[in-house]
Order: structure tokens, then C-alpha cells, then sequence
């Protein structure tokens, strides 16, 4: 019972310490999503073959309304396919934050950002090669009005947006934190690696993990790999195919099943090869 006592403290003390760093990040995210969200979904509405590029750029951005109006805008014809994989693969959702909030994993954003934009910029390309924008277009059968993720609601100030965000990734932190720590204490650091397959099998786990449509996975694979529990090359697979509720607002749409098959298959595997290249490399 003390033991359980004690890593509830400590992991009260390592989220509390990240709070004021935390929810500086998230406040700049939070204005830049709400002072040039729209300005987002015109530049690539007008990108055109170069979507991949801007979509991998934009898409860094991490919050989940723009790759939900991505979807939105794939789903209604505006956008190809390879802009929508660029932006999915670009995304890392709440990641980000938790990284520069923590000193430990400051060192890795830099890192963390030039192998998303590169891989989603690869990746972006490849499949409008693979699937043609002349074929995309003739598989397009139903038109959507594109729109921002139903489940942004309209906050009266960015502040109060900023403080819900914050709270609401301190508490994934926090229970992830409290359970990573409590099987190190009874299971042992060494058995608890072994259960995340290290090796090459990591990557594809973290990728399927990273499909779950919500932060939580990317808050979750953010702190395995500042526990060192992961790889860098798992956790940029992971971060790859983590694209919030982006995922679940494509599945919305009514477009043929082949086409979302497409979409999700290129970021799958876009995601793992590249977490498994990294890892040898």
C-alpha cells in the first residue's frame, strides 16, 4: 500500500511540474488553431499535386481540426489522397506538447519533426503516384462541405480552450504515467520491456496503437518513449499513424470502402517501414 502511495505522489509531482510549461504550448497551439484555422483549409484546398508538401507542413500543427477537415475536404473531392496521407502521417496530435514540456524531451522535437515532414512528403507522393490524381478523381462519387471536427466546440476564449486542453492532457498523463510506473514497480523494468517486443516487431505495434482515434495514444506513446520503453524509431511509427479523431471523421464520409482501404493501408505502412528503418539506422 505505500508503494502505491508513493507513486501516486510521484507522479502527482512530475505532472504538476510540467503544468506551467504545458500549458504555455498549449495556449500558442491553441491560438494559432483558432487565428488561422481557416487560412489552413484554403492553402490546401489550393495546393493541388504539391498537397503532399503543404499537407506535410500544415499538419504539424498539433491539434485535431485540421486533420478532421482534411478528411472533410478528401471526402468531398478537394484534396488527394496523397495530400490527406501527408497530413495524417504529419500530425501528432497532443505529442508535441507533452514533448516540450518535459526537459527530457525537448531534444527529441527537432528530430521527431524533420522524420514526420520527411516521411509524410515520401509518403504523400507515393500514393497519388500509386493511385493516380486522374483515378482519384474518377473514383470520387458523392460531394461533402468540408468543416472543422464537430467535436471542437466554440469556446468564448482561447484561454478557457487552452486550460480544458491542458487538463485534459495532464489526466491521460497521469493515469498513463501512474501505470507505466506501477508495473516497473511489480513486474520490473526489464519484463516490462520485453511485453513491448523490442525489436523489429516494436514499430508495428506502436503504429497500431497510434490508430486508436483519440490523444490518449499519442500522450501514451510519448511517455513510453520518454521511459525509454520504446524506441525513437517505434515511437515516430506510432506518432505517424496518430491522427486524433482525423481517422474516425474519413470513415464518416461516403466514399467506397477501397478508397479509405487506400488511405489507411499508406499510412500504415508508411508508418512502420519508416519506424523500422529508423531502428536499423
Amino acid at each position: 500500500m505505500e508503494a502505491i502511495f508513493d507513486i501516486i505522489l510521484d507522479t502527482a509531482i512530475d505532472c504538476l511540474r510540467l503544468v506551467p510549461f504545458l500549458f504555455l504550448t498549449v495556449l500558442l497551439m491553441e491560438w494559432i488553431e483558432h487565428r488561422a484555422g481557416d487560412r489552413f483549409v484554403s492553402l490546401i484546398k489550393r495546393a493541388g499535386r504539391v498537397g503532399p508538401v503543404l499537407g506535410a507542413g500544415l499538419g504539424l500543427v498539433p491539434q485535431c481540426g485540421f486533420s478532421a477537415a482534411c478528411s472533410e475536404l478528401f471526402n468531398g473531392g478537394l484534396v488527394t489522397a496523397g495530400t490527406l496521407v501527408a497530413v495524417f502521417l504529419s500530425t501528432s496530435d497532443e505529442a508535441l506538447p507533452v514533448l516540450l514540456a518535459n526537459p527530457a524531451g525537448v531534444r527529441s522535437v527537432a528530430k521527431l519533426i524533420a522524420a514526420k515532414v520527411i516521411i509524410a512528403v515520401i509518403a504523400g507522393f507515393a500514393v497519388d503516384l500509386i493511385w493516380s490524381v486522374k483515378r482519384q478523381q474518377q473514383a470520387y462519387l458523392h460531394h461533402a462541405v468540408p468543416h472543422l471536427c464537430e467535436s471542437d466546440e466554440e469556446v468564448p476564449h482561447i484561454l478557457l480552450a487552452a486550460l480544458k486542453r491542458t487538463g485534459e492532457i495532464l489526466g491521460f498523463l497521469a493515469l498513463f504515467t501512474f501505470i507505466i510506473s506501477l508495473l516497473v514497480s511489480f513486474i520490473g523494468e526489464e519484463a516490462l520491456a520485453k511485453l513491448l517486443l523490442p525489436g523489429p516487431l516494436q514499430p508495428v505495434i506502436a503504429a497500431v496503437i497510434g490508430f486508436i482515434p483519440n490523444c490518449a495514444a499519442s500522450v501514451l506513446l510519448t511517455r513510453l518513449y520518454l521511459d525509454g520503453m520504446i524506441s525513437f524509431g517505434a515511437a515516430v511509427a506510432g506518432l505517424c499513424s496518430a491522427a486524433g479523431i482525423g481517422l474516425l471523421v474519413l470513415l464518416r464520409g461516403h466514399r467506397r470502402l477501397r478508397d479509405y482501404l487506400y488511405i489507411i493501408s499508406g499510412v500504415f505502412v508508411s508508418a512502420v517501414v519508416s519506424g523500422i528503418l529508423l531502428q536499423l539506422f
